[in-house]
C-alpha cells in the first residue's frame, strides 16, 4: 500500500513511514531539531539522523507528554497557524458518530526493545468538551 504517490492524509492513515522519512529529509536536520525544541516535543532530542529519530530514538515521548501535545492540538494551541492545525486535525479524524468525534494516530516502534505501540488522540464530545488520551502497549 506504500508503493504509490499519496497525500499526507493518506500517509497518516496508512502510517506510511517512507513518506514521513522523505518529508523529514526534505525538512533537514537543523530545521527539524529547531522545531522539535520550539514546540517542546517529548525530550526534544533527535540526534543526527533526521529520518528515523522517532522510530529508534533518541526522541522519547511519555504518555503524559503525548496527552499534553494532542490536547494542545485539539484546542488549536500549538505554535502553528490555525489552518495548519485544522488540516492536521482533519487528517486525524478516525470516526464520527452521534455527535462524538474520535481523533487519533496509531504507531508501532518495532526496531527497539521492548517494542512500543500506541494510540494517542482525543474525543470531542457533542458539547465541545475535549478529552485527550494516550494508550501505550
Amino acid at each position: 500500500a506504500w508503493e504509490k504517490d499519496m497525500t499526507l492524509g493518506e500517509a497518516m492513515k496508512l502510517s506510511a513511514v517512507p513518506v514521513y522519512q522523505e518529508l523529514a529529509r526534505r525538512i533537514g536536520l537543523d530545521l527539524m531539531q529547531k522545531e522539535v525544541k520550539r514546540i517542546g516535543f517529548g525530550n526534544a532530542e533527535i540526534g543526527q539522523q533526521v529520518d528515523n529519530f522517532w522510530l529508534v530514538g533518541p526522541l522519547k515521548v511519555t504518555p503524559i507528554q503525548e496527552v499534553e501535545f494532542v490536547s494542545q492540538l485539539a484546542h488549536t494551541q500549538l505554535p502553528f497557524s490555525e489552518k495548519v492545525q485544522a488540516n492536521v486535525k482533519n487528517m486525524l479524524l478516525l470516526e464520527e458518530s452521534n455527535g462524538y468525534k474520535i481523533f487519533g494516530k496509531t504507531g508501532w516502534a518495532m526496531d527497539i526493545k521492548p517494542q512500543v505501540g500506541w494510540l494517542t488522540g482525543w474525543v470531542e464530545q457533542p458539547d465541545g468538551k475535549i478529552v485527550a488520551f494516550a494508550l501505550n502497549m
